[in-house]
């Protein structure tokens, strides 16, 4: 099928007359990028006008190409691929359907890139050929997607990874269908709910779940936020932050002790929120988490229909999949239990599972954070296992150091398909780092295969400074040399890159990816220093630090990155401490 020939072509793009604003815009979108990689404008009509045999059909139309039963089956997300003859359907819902279709269609059929918030790669063509296709049907597993990282932040690009779920980020345009947003809160609810502090803050201490004041003060909040949002579909009613465990009266002990599980008494709460709200709003579902002391499930209380569980893994090792390793690094107590057994055990009894998963360090930003070989696993094992829905919390607030656009794009591709192939996968991989870095791709790839190979049995959670504690070149076997090693061929590595880099594009991103050596090798000099008695030495040293700082800084500020921690902007900050490490600059 030959959609376009030198500007020209016979083709034109069918829509349904009483379209939706997503599939007005999905048309938009195919004529703009087709017009990108050729050049050729294609006319789009509605599908009143008599039918042609050259046609692009866009949605659900009087064309037809489609069954009840399919539309049934697809849903408002799902969409088909389709060739009959010389047309090509697309065919999707008026929502999110028919626009998530096109995008694939550029994607699969027309060799487009869609990247990060500023980043896409559009072929060119002055002949644009579309070999016929079988069916290619697809349906999303998880209702909720969202890989929370801030290179994937905007709307634009979130449609185009089929991003839905809008925590943190704007809410999403009817253009683009819209969006799954929590109303009155995304985490840690319940003490706006229940009056322990103003709406927006957050309490550190559990209400008593048993006491009834608690009970109505919560739903009376619900009801209002309800009436104000009639349109709300998503509550959260979770837990305050911390692991100081629930309400030690007696009422809520009791309960705790008979379910074997802190959850008794949150889970019975929540339930009976969801059983007397369910007649008067049948379409909302009450969210709840399942997180840290309430992470295992009850022994006897179940979840209702209407109520959603979510499973966080914060405690757990992100260097190993989920399923193979019950490691707590960073954490006093490892448990009887395993997440593994916990998620196993919640897909037997929620009829609504979601997962909350980590996939930064939070203490450092711009740091190794080496769980490329966890993500695919850790996906496809939630899947496995019943959720429905996943959010994957990265770094939210800036740019880093790291390989934060690499994560935004591939974890929304997992979210999409997390029964995606390890060679699919890989191949994902290898394809944005080329892109991305241009002709320092191999010098980028073979920087983070060294980091993997060098860390394979160790064991990190989310939350560390010096991440030389978990890689460095094991033939050394001392590690203080392992980890000068390692930033001897970390820096050859990088160097290289830089120097086949031909375009500022590409120069720029490994520059700032170049920031995580940076940050080791502070560590490594503070290490030397620590074990060094000549001071004339340390005094070298320690000028040596000034030097790599005052550099960071400059990268970090030409280069975006305004966050070195969680909750830190320092995006104000002008004349930092350039002796003390980068994690102890404040803003001014």
């Amino acid at each position: 099928m030959q959609l376009t020939n030198r500007h020209e072509s016979n083709y034109i793009i069918v829509y349904p007359k009483d379209s939706t604003p997503s599939v007005k815009h999905a048309v938009q979108e195919l004529k703009k990028y087709i017009f990108k990689i050729t050049g050729t404008y294609i006319p789009e009509f509605m599908d009143n006008r008599p039918e042609q045999d050259k046609e692009i059909v866009v949605g659900y139309t009087l064309r037809g190409g489609f069954t009840v039963e399919e539309t049934e089956e697809l849903g408002q997300e799902g969409f088909i691929l389709r060739n009959r003859g010389d047309k090509i359907f697309i065919i999707g819902s008026g929502l999110r359907g028919a626009l998530y279709g096109v995008y694939a269609f550029l994607e699969e059929k027309c060799g487009c890139r869609f990247y990060t918030n500023d980043f896409e790669k559009i072929p060119y063509t002055e002949v644009l050929d579309i070999a016929p296709f079988e069916d290619s049907k697809q349906i999303p597993v998880f209702w909720y997607r969202n890989p929370y990282w801030f290179s994937v932040s905007n709307p634009e690009i979130s449609a185009k990874l089929k991003i839905n779920g809008c925590h943190g980020r704007e809410r999403f345009p009817a253009k683009i269908g819209g969006d799954v947003h929590y109303e009155g809160g995304f985490e840690h609810t319940i003490g706006w709910l229940s009056g322990q502090c103003p709406y927006g803050q957050r309490a550190w201490v559990q209400p008593c779940l048993s006491d009834e004041k608690t009970y109505e003060t919560v739903i009376g909040n619900i009801r209002n936020m309800l009436k104000e949002h009639p349109d709300a579909s998503l509550i959260s009613i979770t837990q305050n932050d911390g692991d100081s465990g629930a309400c030690k009266c007696d009422r809520c002990r009791k309960v705790n002790e008979l379910e074997e599980s802190d959850m008794g008494t949150m889970l019975a709460f929540v339930n009976r929120i969801a059983e007397e709200l369910e007649d008067e709003y049948p379409k909302v579902m009450f969210d709840t988490f399942a997180y840290r002391f309430t992470r295992k499930p009850p022994k006897n209380i179940r979840p209702r229909k209407n109520v959603v569980v979510r499973l966080c893994s914060i405690e757990c090792c992100f260097r190993h999949p989920l399923e193979e390793c019950a490691e707590t690094p960073g954490h006093d107590d490892k448990g009887e239990r395993s997440f593994a057994d916990d998620l196993r055990d919640w897909s037997k009894i929620a009829p609504n599972l979601t997962v909350w998963n980590y996939t930064t360090n939070f203490t450092n930003f711009s740091v190794l954070f080496p769980d490329y070989e966890t993500l695919r696993r850790n996906a496809r094992f939630f899947a496995e296992h019943g959720a429905t829905g996943l959010f994957e919390q990265g770094n939210f607030a800036s740019l880093n150091g790291e390989f934060g656009e690499l994560k935004g794009y591939i974890l929304a591709r997992l979210l999409w398909d997390p029964y995606m192939s390890r060679e699919k996968y890989i191949e994902l991989i290898r394809e944005f780092i080329s892109d991305f870095y241009g002709k320092g791709a191999p010098y980028i790839e073979e920087y983070i295969k060294t980091v993997l190979d060098n860390c394979k049995d160790e064991h990190f959670g989310i939350y560390y400074d010096n991440p030389g504690h978990y890689v460095w070149i094991r033939e050394c076997h001392d590690k203080l040399k392992g980890q000068e090693e390692f930033v001897r061929r970390g820096k050859k590595l990088f160097d290289e890159a830089e120097a086949a880099a031909d375009d500022d594009f590409t120069f720029t991103n490994i520059r700032r990816s170049r920031i995580q050596l940076m940050d080791y090798e502070d560590f490594v000099i503070r290490e030397k220093i620590n074990n060094c008695q000549d001071e004339a030495v340390k005094s070298e040293l320690q000028a040596k630090i000034v030097e790599l700082n005052k550099e960071r800084f400059d990268y970090m500020r030409r280069y975006g990155i305004t966050h070195n921690h969680e909750f830190n902007d320092i995006s104000s900050l002008s004349n930092p401490d350039f002796s003390v490490h980068p994690l102890l600059w404040e803003a001014e």
